[in-house]
């Protein structure tokens, strides 16, 4: 994975290559990182059954022979109970208003969930608005027709496509609309690059995708993951010392797990995705440290890059 930043070699494109920015909006779990993936081709936005998976935003680039898209992965439409809500609200905000399009995306098996958010999203928005129905491979093809009509009126859309980013369908046709809105002009980024943040980042997603999926109701939400140390040692393996935040005294022992076989099972799969990821072995190293109420203090938010 090319995670460098644009550098002055980049070179000039035609004059009819179109690149842009495309923000990724909807409800939590409506599909907008499986869609992220399923574009780029990999996995670099963490997926798990839980909602709110996806904190921050996430880049991904896309380039084919005419055009460079520059995808968003966003937080889910929400309402904020903590201030680390917030910050995600403000990230989805920044985010549709900065990008080209702002790609909506409404879950086919949950498509009035929270209307009201989806509503005032498509109230505020001043992005241009491209809306589509996900995951049409869960319903059966005789109910998708009439959906797509009762949506389109509800939601003053002009257009619904429908889609389904797990098994790929339609989402060719979907990229062309996605090229015609976007602005003519020279790639943003090199061909090669897929990403920008650093792998550091990408391991802390991983570290965190490995605990949701090993912790049960809300504790996952209480996690935050620090990356203290990556390195590559002499030997080529890469060191990667990483502590698990919670909240509470009480959260430190459910993650450690008896006899920490719980932390050690977080541990063995998110070592797996990282060495994936990295294409060499990686030396895990985790620990678990308690950072009281830090979903609502600006200090804690601060320091965790969320502010």
């Amino acid at each position: 994975m090319n995670s460098n930043p644009p550098t002055s070699s980049l070179q000039t494109s035609p004059s009819n290559t179109r690149c842009g920015y495309v923000a990724l909006v909807g409800r939590p779990n409506a599909g907008k990182s499986t869609l992220f993936n399923a574009f780029l081709g990999q996995r670099l936005s963490i997926v798990t059954a839980k909602p709110q998976t996806t904190r921050g935003r996430i880049l991904g680039i896309l380039t084919r022979p005419e055009s460079q898209v520059v995808f968003l992965d966003t937080p889910g439409l929400l309402e904020p109970s903590y201030k680390l809500h917030e910050s995600m609200e403000r990230q989805i905000d920044q985010a549709a208003r900065e990008a080209d399009v702002a790609l909506l995306l409404i879950d086919a098996t949950k498509p009035r969930d929270r209307a009201k958010l989806v509503h005032r999203f498509l109230d505020r928005a001043r992005t241009p608005v491209t809306a589509v129905l996900n995951k049409i491979d869960l319903l059966d093809p005789k109910v998708i027709e009439n959906l797509l009509g009762q949506l389109r009126e509800e939601y003053g859309l002009q257009e619904l496509l429908p889609i389904s980013a797990l098994q790929g369908a339609h989402l060719d046709t979907l990229l062309e609309r996605i090229d015609s809105q976007l602005p003519q002009g020279p790639k943003l980024y090199p061909d090669d690059m897929v990403a920008e943040q650093p792998e550091r980042f990408f391991a802390a997603e991983l570290i965190r995708e490995a605990a949701f999926e090993n912790l049960e109701d809300e504790l996952p939400y209480s996690i935050n993951i620090s990356i203290e140390e990556f390195k590559v040692r002499p030997e080529g393996k890469t060191y990667i010392n990483a502590v698990l935040y919670v909240e509470r005294d009480s959260q430190k022992g459910i993650v450690i797990g008896r006899k920490g076989v719980r932390l050690h099972a977080i541990g063995k799969q998110a070592r797996k995705g990282i060495e994936e990821m990295l294409e060499q072995s990686v030396y895990l190293e985790l620990w678990v440290k308690v950072r009281p109420g830090w979903r609502n203090h600006d200090r804690d938010l601060r320091e965790f890059g969320y502010l």
